[in-house]
């Protein structure tokens, strides 16, 4: 019988895992302190939801749902509250952020801003985490189908971007 609390399954999770779910929440919010935020959200719902856990060989899925949540619910209150920078202080700190860097690299990349943050999280999955569509399916919850449109979506949505953004290029 299974314990209500973490048991050494929770503790390899914490060990195999963390690195992986940091990398997937920096490339979801595109932040490493927001990333770091978020995954230790994620450990701390994970351990405390430890019993509702069903099958022990779902614990990546079941963990990253949790992870994948809490980063959306970032996402979306971020789009509702505007930050302003205050000094040059923050500007170095924010230079210094291996996720912005990486995502502030590319023109392909930085379009990923223009997305909601479900269709960004759907394009993260599949092409930032290298999940197939069953797995974005398993750890947002959603039907196949919707993970589909959605993603279908996304991708009309970035080329629409990057169009515009060569366009804007061209015309300077």
């Amino acid at each position: 019988d299974r314990m209500a609390i973490p048991d050494e399954r929770f503790t390899t999770l914490v060990r195999t895992e963390l690195d992986r779910a940091y990398r997937l929440a920096g490339l979801l919010l595109g932040d490493a302190a927001d990333a770091e935020d978020a995954t230790q959200d994620a450990l701390v719902r994970a351990w405390l939801a430890w019993g509702s856990l069903r099958d022990p060989a779902a614990l990546r899925p079941w963990f990253d749902r949790i992870l994948v949540n809490i980063c959306r619910d970032r996402l979306r209150r971020r789009a509702k509250v505007r930050f302003i920078t205050l000094d040059d202080a923050s500007a170095t700190v924010a230079a210094a952020d291996p996720f912005r860097d990486l995502l502030a690299g590319d023109t392909a990349t930085r379009a990923l801003d223009t997305l909601d943050p479900d269709l960004r999280t759907v394009v993260i999955l599949r092409y930032g985490a290298d999940l197939t569509v069953d797995g974005i399916a398993a750890r947002l919850d959603w039907p196949t189908g919707t993970v589909k449109s959605r993603l279908h979506r996304a991708l009309a949505q970035l080329r629409a971007e990057l169009e515009r953004i060569e366009r804007n290029a061209v015309a300077t």
